[in-house]
Parts: structure tokens; sequence; C-alpha cells
């Protein structure tokens, strides 16, 4: 029984690190209001969609990481 509740929640954390960023971007795009940090850049999303990006990758990569050992 704890082996397949640890197995559902392992699913549940993958699940929730991959649709974090979808979240993010989608927050992103929902803001209206002045002051956003790299709002005058005309790079500025994609430097935050990267900085998301990595961010992610190295969650999911420490989730993996900690399954194996």
């Amino acid at each position: 029984m704890n082996e397949q509740t640890n197995r559902s929640l392992f699913l549940l954390t993958v699940f929730t690190v991959l649709a974090l960023p979808i979240n993010i971007i989608a927050g992103l795009f929902g803001m209206n209001v002045g002051g956003i940090p790299l709002a005058q850049d005309s790079h500025g999303f994609w430097v935050v969609v990267g900085i998301v990006a990595t961010l992610t990758a190295i969650g999911v990569w420490l989730v993996f990481r900690r399954r194996r050992g």
C-alpha cells in the first residue's frame, strides 16, 4: 500500500513540475500592469521564459535524480 501511495505522489509531483511553466507563462500573458521587470526590453519576455524553463528543467532533474537514488 505504501509503495502505491509513493508512486501516486511521485506522478503527481512530476505532472505538477511539468505544468508549472505553462501556468507561469499564462500568468505573464495575463499581466496588464506597469513596472514589470524587462518590459521595456525587446527580448524581455523571452528572457523570463528562458529563466522559467531553466528552473523547471532543474526541478525535473532533481525529481528524477532523487527517484533513482
